[in-house]
């Protein structure tokens, strides 16, 4: 038979008998040489019969095909390996999984490790939780199928659900505490609520728990139980009480090995004596915050940390109203040459702190990262610290991320810093909502600025305040070429290009609220 001029049934007959085999439905369409049994397909012969083929009916033309022999079975999701699709939905949060979990099984079976990698309770669970109604904790279901509790590996309870002022609902502690038993490979745990008593025995045990955050009023016994979690790399203590300051001594004898970051917020035991015996049992931290805690100023702090820590790289103090005014011959300084992230929280107003603040930044000359939060909303931040912060004589300041908080800063302010540290990525302070234009311009300079956060207080003035339109995160992200991410009153804008120009859109954004204001971020990587 002529090839050539043969009918596409032809084709297919001849193909047929030639390899004797029908394992895939593509080889019935495609044009082979009839020499040999290779059955490799014939590039000359399919454009012939293209040609044919157009005339005879213009909706069918051939094109080669890889061979039958090289032909695998059609990829689909329900063959896809798991982690595969984990990958894939490593992109996917939210109520996003949940839909996705609904496709079909094998959809489910990929959504399942990233779904329940981090289980939360807020205070919006706790307003609907009732036992026997209501909404179902996510505890109760792992209590229940045990062999969920494999993939997670965070817990984070922001909220507990009350009977009473003061009186937990005992189900819930019950719920919580056998859920935790069975979360062998939980590596962080966060407890905002003072619920951690009746978990402690479930906390035991964890081998791979690395980050505790917890609301530590704990009596003696009890925190003799925490001393028994050992593997800690990140430790955060809110409001400890003096048996848990006490015992932190020993305790980090046993954690000397692995604690990098150690966190005390708003205790009132924590002084020079405890710092001076603590800081020397942690040779390997390199993340201090110190906050709120009125018997250990900022030149005790200070101190301790040069004397003990010098590898630090985060730092974080108070400096208090009652601090003793600085003498202009002995001003505090900080002498940490590797130091990336500092955080003060400044509390006093007078005009003699901007003194003991311009002189904490003279040596510091490798910071990545700082963050100032003020106690006075209406008072400008002052000239002097602004000047230590970008000092006239240096060309650049290598800040990558400047947050301002609980203060005001004039559009002049914004200029000098936006003209003297060009490097910001990120900036964080109020924004000026009736003046954004001038605001807008002022910033233009900062050609790698992508994240920009609204820091102001929506009750922090009489009558309605101002809010960021969709207009106004337009224009700022023309103007700023890299400018992709505004944050305001609780919405993010996001934007990107197009072809009509920048498209913005704006969706629901809620700050993490167990992460303090001094604690650097996540995007923040410093190594140890």
């Amino acid at each position: 038979m002529d090839m050539a001029t043969s009918t596409p049934l032809a084709v297919a007959q001849t193909v047929t008998s030639c390899r004797g085999c029908t394992r895939s439905r593509l080889s019935f369409f495609l044009p082979f040489r009839t020499s040999g049994c290779t059955c490799e397909p014939d590039p000359t012969l399919a454009e012939d019969l293209n040609k044919q083929r157009s005339v005879e009916n213009p909706h069918l033309v051939l094109s080669p095909k890889p061979s039958a022999s090289n032909n695998q079975p059609m990829v689909t999701a329900d063959n896809l390996n798991l982690d595969v699709l984990e990958l894939i939905f490593a992109y996917i949060s939210g109520n996003d999984l949940v839909a996705v979990s609904s496709v079909s099984k094998s959809f489910l079976a990929g959504v399942i490790p990233r779904l329940y990698a981090t289980v939360s309770f807020t205070a919006k669970h706790a307003k609907r939780y009732r036992p026997g109604g209501g909404i179902m904790s996510p505890f109760l279901t792992l209590r229940n199928h045990p062999d969920l509790a494999v993939h997670v590996r965070h817990i984070d309870i922001h909220c507990a659900p009350f009977i009473a002022v003061g009186q937990v609902y005992p189900n819930f502690l019950s719920e919580t505490a056998d859920a935790l038993q069975v979360c062998k490979n939980l590596i962080s745990f966060v407890c905002g609520p003072r619920i951690l008593p009746a978990l402690l025995g479930s906390l035991q045990g964890k081998e791979r728990l690395e980050d505790v955050h917890i609301y530590a009023a704990f009596t003696t016994t009890q925190g003799e139980m925490l001393q028994k979690i050992t593997t800690l790399r990140s430790l955060t203590l809110d409001y400890p009480t003096w048996n848990v300051v006490d015992s932190l001594t020993s305790w980090a004898q046993s954690l000397q090995r692995t604690l990098v970051h150690l966190t005390i917020f708003m205790s009132q035991e924590v002084n020079g004596v405890f710092l001076e015996a603590l800081l020397p049992l942690l040779p390997r931290l390199r993340g201090l915050h110190i906050i709120g805690c009125s018997k250990a100023s900022h030149t005790v702090v200070i101190k301790a940390a040069t004397a003990h820590t010098p590898s630090l790289k985060e730092l974080s103090f108070t400096i208090f109203e009652n601090t003793s005014p600085p003498s202009l011959f002995c001003l505090p300084t900080i002498a940490l040459p590797g130091l990336r992230h500092l955080a003060i929280d400044v509390r006093p107003t007078s005009d003699a702190t901007a003194v003991t603040m311009s002189s904490l930044f003279i040596s510091l000359t490798s910071l990545s990262t700082l963050v100032l939060k003020f106690a006075d909303r209406q008072l400008p931040i002052w000239n002097s610290v602004v000047d230590a912060i970008t000092p006239p004589s240096a060309v650049t300041v290598p800040l990558k991320r400047l947050a301002l908080m609980d203060c005001a800063v004039s559009i002049d302010t914004v200029k000098k810093i936006s003209s003297r540290c060009k490097d910001l990525e990120r900036l964080e302070l109020p924004l000026p909502i009736k003046d954004i234009r001038s605001f807008t311009t002022a910033i233009s300079g900062l050609k790698g600025l992508h994240t920009l956060t609204d820091v102001g207080d929506a009750h922090a003035s009489h009558g309605p305040r101002a809010s960021l339109t969709g207009d106004d995160a337009r224009f700022m992200m023309r103007t700023c070429a890299n400018l992709k991410t505004i944050v305001s009153d609780g919405r993010m804008w996001t934007g990107r290009e197009s072809v009509l120009g920048i498209t913005v859109t704006p969706q629901r954004y809620k700050a993490n609220t167990t992460q303090h204001w001094f604690s650097p971020s996540k995007t923040d990587l410093y190594p140890s």
